[in-house]
């Protein structure tokens, strides 16, 4: 395995204070008491995500009944934000975990599919949004995980933390290793290949990996981040860079096959969760098709909105075409 530690940061790390601290004037005691109030508010925070109750299990909530994709790989997230437990010979692996605190619902979704007795080894974050990363230290606390995520997504989901409010409160995950470009991750039978995939955040991980129906294998790939981001700048061009990437390495024998998204409008996986009901010969999560597809769609989508920033930019600036224009030539 090939992962960079992150030893820094941790919202559980211990408080130190050097020995200038200690000569400036703050006494032994003082900084006691300073490292005993960053302990009891972060023991309070985490008594208060444990006293939010597990949301009602009913659509209209998002609620969706779990089920079984793959031999080794299970549904276990809403009816809007993905989330997957990979079964290997060594325990489960949960790639993305909801906002919290419907997050509250995977461990009860594993009961469910008759999981809860498999230890979960290891939480993989896609990226810091808080819908993939907001269950993420609960999780980890109830089953001991390691979390795997870059060091870019991390520092946003802090940042999300910080910004999360009322029941949705959260607290990032402890990260000991990040995964870096190219990296890999073996749990038990089971190899995850890693990928820095930026533009829709600069730390999108996507996520390369095998799944087996009926004993046969197929190749399946979690692209890290859906959409361009057109916020900041630069990420929208790194999007489109990330795709063209990404269809390469999908391309490669055996090429891809199944599209694991991490939001399931964008594998159609409801309608194939029918069609796999009343059809047991023909897995329709299969489809090379599909997964090139949706790289085309995600590719072309930012393109056109690309193409639209610039005229919104041209409009309201004369000289802009210009510059683009000698950016272009540079290249």
């Amino acid at each position: 395995m090939y992962l960079i530690c992150a030893n820094k940061c941790q919202h559980n790390a211990p408080v130190a204070f050097d020995s200038q601290q200690l000569a400036a004037g703050v006494s032994i005691l003082e900084v006691n008491m300073r490292k005993n109030i960053v302990f009891l508010v972060l023991f309070i925070s985490m008594n208060a995500l444990a006293d939010v109750g597990v949301p009602e299990m009913k659509n209209e909530n998002g609620y969706v009944e779990p089920f079984r994709m793959f031999d080794n790989v299970y549904y276990i997230g809403d009816k809007w934000v993905s989330s997957y437990a990979v079964e290997t010979s060594s325990g489960l692996v949960i790639i993305d975990t909801l906002d919290f605190p419907f997050s509250k619902w995977i461990p009860a979704n594993l009961e469910k599919l008759g999981l809860d007795d498999k230890k979960v080894t290891h939480i993989l974050v896609t990226h810091g949004h808080s819908d993939h990363v907001g269950g993420a230290e609960f999780l980890q606390s109830m089953y001991g995980s390691k979390v795997i995520m870059s060091e870019k997504a991390l520092e946003l989901a802090k940042e999300q933390a910080l910004k999360s409010k009322g029941n949705a409160v959260f607290l990032p995950p402890v990260v000991e290793s990040y995964a870096e470009d190219s990296s890999n991750l073996v749990v038990g039978d089971t190899e995850f290949k890693f990928y820095i995939t930026p533009g829709h955040t600069e730390g999108d991980l996507s996520i390369d990996f095998f799944v087996e129906d009926k004993g046969k294998q197929y190749r399946a790939f979690v692209v890290g981040g859906h959409g361009a981001n057109f916020q900041k700048t630069g990420l929208a061009k790194q999007f489109i860079a990330s795709m063209a990437r990404i269809k390469k390495i999908a391309t490669r024998s055996p090429a891809v096959t199944v599209n694991l998204a991490n939001h399931p409008h964008k594998n159609n996986l409801f309608s194939n969760r029918e069609i796999n009901a009343t059809d047991k010969a023909n897995n329709p999560f299969i489809s090379q098709e599909n997964f090139f597809q949706f790289i085309e769609q995600q590719n072309e989508s930012a393109t056109e909105g690309t193409k639209e920033e610039l005229k919104s930019s041209d409009s309201t600036n004369p000289n802009k075409s210009m510059r683009v224009t000698a950016d272009a030539s540079a290249d």
